[in-house]
């Protein structure tokens, strides 16, 4: 039992790993994660399978870090919104996340023609964040995962 396991995660590691560099690695990461924060809903999945199939990044990784960063989307929404609007020098919406959230369960075309404003302004917002930040979170992860490779290769090698 413990082995099948054992091939289970190997099989698991190599799925994500699928032969990449580490800098191949870091741009898989930090694309999902500036994707899954962005402020609309349900778009997620097809935009990183869109953006990873022509640019050969690891798609597996991406859905998976979709859906652990998922949860920051809610908690970044009204934040982005407040940014966009700030931007466009109009007053800040008295929106709720509760309001948002009932105007897409009564569907995504209905909440895109009621809150197209907050939309944009949400989009805006993103816009102007995630720049700096994919920036900031590449350097980070680029180098983390560099390291870690290198450390791999050096044990590789003394054996």
């Amino acid at each position: 039992m413990k082995s099948k396991l054992l091939n289970i995660w190997k099989k698991f590691k190599d799925l994500l790993k699928q032969g990449l560099t580490p800098k191949q690695l870091a741009i898989s990461i930090v694309v999902s994660t500036l994707v899954s924060i962005f402020p609309i809903f349900g778009l997620a999945t097809i935009a990183l399978t869109c953006i990873a199939i022509p640019f050969r990044l690891n798609l597996p990784i991406m859905i998976a870090f979709s859906y652990i960063i998922g949860p920051l989307k809610f908690v970044l929404l009204i934040p982005f919104i407040n940014i966009g609007a700030s931007i466009f020098g109009t007053e800040h919406t008295l929106l709720t996340f509760e309001a948002i959230k009932t105007s897409y369960d009564a569907g995504f075309w209905i909440t895109v023609k009621k809150l197209s404003y907050e939309l944009l302004c949400g989009t805006v917002g993103w816009s102007i964040t995630a720049i700096p930040l994919g920036v900031v979170l590449f350097s980070i992860l680029k180098t983390i995962l560099t390291y870690f490779d290198k450390l791999k290769t050096s044990r590789i090698t003394a054996l």
